[in-house]
């Protein structure tokens, strides 16, 4: 078990600082995951483990994003997104979800907001708060539209009906943000992850 682990590490002294892309053991295994449950290939030099999942997407849209910039999302949405956009001086632009949807993003709705300072559609899937699972139909509508694709997988494993897909399915022009917080109840520990296209890590790297 985790705690068990955990405690064992401790006492062999597994204490220090890592790679500041995170350990190079859990990058390659986080890449074996997403091999064995979404059919693609990530590689781990692609990898930044970060202090939770809140820290990844803000480092993310600091790399991303100049001020002035524009961020797509769904209305409604994970209440602290707002924030972290806020914090790197990107305006948010918000797209409504409707309920006879299941909170299904309207692609054509999507397109109509994009402007030449659009720098990210934002998904979250499954969705906090609604708890909407975005289709493959949707996720690959998504993939076709030319800004980047930040895409919060962190309730993957959480699903009870259907399969969630990875937007790492359908286009490589994507952040994708995950962690053990949720799926593993490990909140404590705060540990996430974040997969970025190759252009980016160094940039992100820094930033952590």
């Amino acid at each position: 078990c985790v705690s068990t682990a955990s405690e064992l590490a401790i006492k062999q002294g597994k204490t220090h600082y890592t790679h500041s892309l995170g350990d190079p053991e859990l990058r390659q295994e986080i890449c074996k995951s997403y091999l064995k449950n979404y059919g693609v290939t990530v590689s781990p030099d692609q990898v930044i483990v970060t202090s939770g999942t809140s820290p990844a997407i803000l480092m993310v849209l600091l790399a991303l994003c100049n001020s002035g910039d524009e961020i797509i999302l769904s209305d409604p949405g994970y209440a602290c997104y707002p924030n972290f956009i806020s914090l790197s001086g990107a305006k948010m632009v918000k797209v409504p979800v409707y309920e006879e949807d299941g909170f299904q993003y309207r692609p054509e709705n999507i397109c109509a907001a994009i402007t030449d300072r659009t720098k990210a559609i934002l998904i979250n899937s499954p969705m906090n708060p609604t708890g909407n699972l975005l289709s493959p139909e949707t996720l690959q509508k998504i993939a076709k539209f030319s800004p980047y694709i930040i895409s919060d997988e962190i309730y993957h494993g959480l699903v009870y009906e259907n399969k969630a897909h990875s937007i790492l399915e359908y286009t490589r022009n994507a952040f994708v943000l995950n962690g053990f917080s949720k799926l593993y109840a490990m909140t404590g520990l705060r540990l996430g992850y974040v997969i970025v296209p190759e252009e980016f890590v160094r940039p992100i790297q820094k930033l952590q």
